[in-house]
């Protein structure tokens, strides 16, 4: 029930006009999960506790919660923002008298509680049943935190189910695996660059100026537009670019399927490409790929079985009397994955061809396998690096993609594993720390690549020196 009319709180906030903050303040949607992204001074905290508010009071009495990164970030950051004032010394939210704020909860006169969390000790999050949630930085926060936080929100008598976030993009990790292009039909993201909040423009011109001084392009594209950039170190793949993944990169069934591996087991990372004639000279068409956790080699040749084998391909092609693909099969990948295991005798190698090798008319195991010895990881980095585009500009690696959808496309991981391997500090080596599992995929291109497009050093025939230089 409604208060009466004198009992109505003023709240003088409101998002800016026109803008994706008042997108994101007015966006309703049942179960949605919304994120609020800007650039410093995009009003991305008034925002959240604006939000915060509104589904605190229409939810009321039921509480929410709110994940932050640690408990002094609630008091040093949200209840600073809740006392905010203008210049003329009037607050935008709240006077001290309609809220209060004690043993991480905050209840105020104008709707139900908020329990505070902390993504200090994710485990603890875990609890009762919400109505809504909230996390302030999600960037610098746990994913098992913002899955915690998530697996809260199910209130059965809640009148509107939502989890929001508000913050800066910190890089290219799990934030943007559930915000970015794959993301979910119910993950929702409002990008406001700080140039649009006029009110701050406005106020303070030097600002954006101050921030610009003080950020590298990628940084300024993070912390000016709210767009995801990789800020965690040096990219390894530096020439690659999503115009790359594209839904019209063909596929040509009298061409054999190249299939490379890496073997490890999360995720085991299976890639399939074609090698054609373009443009520019030779190039490699990726159409497919069987990325998955908890994988095993059996377990993908049989789904590249069922998708290029004898009755997929008479299906998908109308071909009679074949064994499989009629272009056939040559496999690459880790050379070290031809040694047997302590428990099989049979290398995954090994297993490779017992499986696909009886389904497909011409099967062969790519010579760069069998001398058990990979390409140094620099040619392989480099040899990729020149086929995703070279000095002249020339791009000779295409990937297809399989799904309109970003998120259900087979090659989405290869994509962000392209996007999110990095060096290691102070070297040109890949970083793997322990844990990752975006590198594979690429990894797994690589040896393909290596094989068929390797880096060579020009030579000019015919001559032996050239002024004081030996050729």
């Amino acid at each position: 029930m409604p208060p009466a009319q004198d009992d109505y709180i003023d709240i003088r906030w409101a998002p800016v006009p026109d803008t994706p903050q008042e997108g994101f303040f007015d966006d309703d949607t049942p179960d949605g999960k919304l994120m609020f992204m800007g650039g410093q001074g995009a009003g991305k905290t008034m925002s959240l506790v604006g939000k915060c508010l509104k589904l605190s009071a229409i939810n009321d009495p039921i509480p929410g919660i709110v994940t932050v990164p640690d408990f002094d970030h609630f008091e040093s950051v949200i209840l600073e923002t809740l006392r905010l004032e203008d210049k003329n010394g009037r607050r935008w939210f709240l006077e001290d008298s309609q809220f209060h704020y004690s043993a991480h909860v905050l209840e105020w006169e104008g709707g139900g509680p908020w329990h505070v969390a902390s993504a200090v000790r994710p485990n603890a999050i875990k609890g009762k049943n919400r109505a809504w949630g909230a996390m302030d930085e999600p960037g610098i926060q746990s994913y098992q935190a913002y899955r915690n936080t998530i697996g809260r929100i199910r209130h059965v008598n809640a009148k509107l189910r939502q989890f929001i976030a508000t913050g800066t993009p910190e890089g290219l990790g799990w934030m943007s695996e559930q915000w970015g292009e794959e993301r979910s039909a119910n993950y929702k993201v409002y990008r406001m660059d700080l140039r649009q909040n006029v009110e701050l423009m406005n106020e303070v011109p030097e600002y954006l100026l101050q921030v610009l001084a003080n950020s590298t392009e990628q940084e300024a594209a993070s912390y000016v537009a709210g767009e995801m950039v990789n800020l965690s170190g040096a990219l390894v793949y530096i020439t690659f670019s999503r115009a790359q993944w594209r839904e019209d990169v063909p596929i040509n069934p009298s061409l054999p399927l190249l299939i490379t591996f890496d073997f490890n087991v999360d995720p085991m990372s299976c890639i399939i490409a074609q090698k054609g004639h373009g443009r520019f000279g030779p190039e490699l068409n990726v159409i497919d790929g069987i990325i998955q956790n908890n994988s095993w080699t059996p377990q993908v040749c049989e789904e590249i079985v069922k998708r290029y084998g004898r009755e997929a391909s008479s299906a998908a092609f109308g071909f009679r009397g074949s064994r499989g693909w009629p272009g056939g099969v040559v496999v690459y990948g880790d050379a070290t994955g031809g040694a047997r295991s302590t428990t099989s005798l049979k290398s995954n190698y090994d297993l490779i061809a017992e499986i696909l090798g009886s389904e497909f008319p011409s099967f062969k195991i790519h010579e760069s396998v069998t001398r058990k010895v990979n390409p140094p990881e620099l040619e392989r980095i480099n040899a990729m690096n020149v086929l995703c585009r070279n000095a002249l500009g020339q791009t000779r690696l295409h990937i297809r993609r399989t799904n309109p959808h970003a998120k259900l496309c087979t090659l989405a991981k290869l994509i962000r594993s392209f996007e999110m391997t990095i060096k290691e500090a102070g070297t040109n080596h890949i970083s793997k720390p322990g844990g990752e599992t975006h590198t594979h995929p690429t990894d797994a291109l690589g040896y393909l690549v290596c094989a068929e497009f390797p880096v060579e050093k020009p030579q000019i025939v015919g001559a032996r020196s050239f002024g004081n230089i030996d050729l």
